[in-house]
């Protein structure tokens, strides 16, 4: 179960900036289409908790308790959401998950083996080291395309033009 849910998941993580770069081009800037990207999933978790009976949320501990980095996932997740809007388009759907399953290895290799945010200390043996290594390799080998770029896809302004009559272009 564990293992078709991360599958599921990356592949919509996979998915997630180029529908959101759409919403940002049909939006005319990439911060309002991250507000309503945010709020639609807002909007589910909400419906997801009230139907679930875990609403509203509750803290089992004070506010005051918490370390201050507590508050940043929503901020990380705001800032990646964003930048890829901007940049997937740019670099394709192949190399920005590559960049960012990198950036997630290294950073993960680094919070597991001091046990920092959260998580429990595990030391980078040299085999963790090296599937962090081998994630680098990936990334540079899906970098290494040579020749030209195929046509981009067709905007859904091309379509509604294409769909007028020839007297009317």
């Amino acid at each position: 179960m564990i293992v078709c849910t991360a599958l599921i998941g990356g592949a919509g993580l996979a998915a997630q900036p180029g529908v959101n770069a759409t919403l940002s081009r049909k939006m005319g800037h990439p911060l309002h289409a991250a507000i309503i990207s945010f709020g639609s999933g807002l909007l589910v978790l909400v419906a997801i908790a009230i139907f679930s009976g875990r609403f509203p949320p509750r803290f089992t501990d004070s506010l005051s308790s918490l370390p201050w980095w507590a508050w940043l996932g929503g901020s990380i997740g705001a800032f990646l959401v964003t930048m890829s809007m901007i940049f997937a388009p740019r670099v394709g759907a192949l190399q920005w998950i590559a960049l960012i399953v990198t950036g997630q290895a290294i950073a993960s290799l680094a919070l597991d083996h001091f046990g920092l945010a959260g998580f429990t200390q595990r030391s980078a043996s040299g085999v963790r080291v090296m599937g962090a290594i081998l994630l680098v390799a990936g990334l540079i080998l899906s970098s290494m395309e040579s020749g030209p770029r195929s046509t981009p896809a067709v905007s859904d302004e091309t379509r509604s033009s294409d769909a007028r009559p020839s007297a009317e272009r």
